[in-house]
């Protein structure tokens, strides 16, 4: 009598049909989406760097937020991955802090993971900003 065979343990394969109409990532949160749609139109305005506390206020008046919280520097994330999702500039570059005029250490974890140096952590830095400035009408209105 021969042994009953085992079901193949290999992972499902998905079709390419499928595959391409599932989305990469979850929709942004309205957060991201108001925070997106607020950087864009500063750099196309011509503004070099808006600060946590100056993006923190032009929410404020649709959905209150503190410049050190949680949910503004996830959603920053948020729309960091949807950036280079969409193979443009990462847009919170120009995001900066008001005493260093540079981004909170938690920009370089999401955007720049591989910089671990405080000199390799702002030549990545300075690359995506000065790239953000010259694409910046690469961006589209919304996410």
């Amino acid at each position: 009598m021969k042994p009953k065979s085992k079901p193949s343990q290999r992972p499902r394969r998905t079709s390419k049909r499928a595959a391409a109409t599932e989305p990469a990532s979850p929709s942004p949160s309205p957060l991201a989406r108001a925070i997106y749609a607020q950087l864009v139109a500063h750099v196309r305005a011509h503004q070099t760097s808006i600060t946590y506390g100056e993006l923190a206020a032009a929410l404020s008046a649709s959905m209150p937020i503190h410049p050190r919280s949680s949910k503004l520097h996830a959603a920053l994330g948020e729309v960091t991955d949807a950036c280079r999702e969409r193979a443009l500039p990462i847009l919170p570059a120009i995001v900066c802090r008001n005493d260093t005029h540079r981004p909170s250490d938690g920009y370089y974890k999401v955007a720049h993971p591989r910089a671990r140096s405080y000199k390799s952590q702002r030549a990545a830095w300075e690359h995506e900003h000065a790239r953000v400035l010259q694409e910046h009408e690469r961006f589209p209105a919304t996410l």
